[in-house]
């Protein structure tokens, strides 16, 4: 296989922040005097959604009557808080990989639902912003995964065709974005999910990107 450009996606994939995003979303709802546990399970401990779909799954839950961009932006503040007093580390394999990656020659860029100013200060506090040309997030589409727009956004802004990409991803809706988007996908399973995510249609699954061989790939 020959591969111009790797795709990742951010969140349980290269960064696990699943406990901060849930206290941005707790936070949120307790400025607003909602109980966030009353939402159902398949939201809290759902995977690969935008942040602003969750924000409007959640004004819509509460009938809350502040604009979707007051909501979102107070979300994001809490959100930024909590990362900048946690102690993230990057998951196992994912710096090696990426600079590894980066040396063979591939374009880097980093397809997320998530938000990029949140996503841009994170990778420079890891040092590897500037090893990726793009971010790809969820304001970037109409659609969220599993729909393969932002694969496909990607792929076009970085001119590589989908058939020369490889996407990194930990979420069934992700893979099936990348699928979608006629792209190769090494799924790696987030060992902190708490809803298992079917991966099945990855073309390789692997349990940690410490598992990760380029050479394997890249021939």
């Amino acid at each position: 296989m020959t591969f111009r450009a790797a795709l990742f996606d951010f969140d349980e994939t290269m960064i696990n922040l699943e406990s901060q995003h849930d206290a941005a979303h707790r936070a949120l709802c307790a400025s607003m005097g909602a109980d966030y546990d009353s939402l159902p399970e398949s939201f809290r401990f759902g995977s690969g959604r935008r942040i602003i779909d969750d924000v409007r799954i959640m004004r819509a839950h509460f009938g809350w009557t502040e604009s979707e961009a007051n909501l979102m932006e107070r979300r994001q503040n809490h959100f930024l808080d909590v990362c900048r007093t946690s102690a993230l580390e990057l998951m196992p394999g994912v710096e090696r990989v990426v600079r590894e990656l980066y040396a063979r020659g591939l374009r880097l860029v980093v397809v997320s639902s998530a938000v990029r100013a949140a996503i841009d200060e994170i990778l420079h506090r890891f040092r590897i912003r500037d090893l990726f040309d793009l971010i790809v997030d969820g304001s970037d589409v109409a659609r969220g995964k599993p729909d393969p727009e932002s694969y496909l956004i990607a792929s076009q802004k970085i001119g590589v065709p989908p058939a020369e990409c490889i996407v990194f991803e930990d979420s069934q809706v992700g893979v099936l974005a990348a699928k979608a988007a006629g792209m190769v996908c090494v799924a790696v399973r987030n060992p902190h999910a708490r809803i298992i995510q079917d991966l099945s249609a990855a073309d390789e699954v692997l349990s940690s990107l410490d598992e990760f061989t380029s050479s394997h790939f890249l021939r």
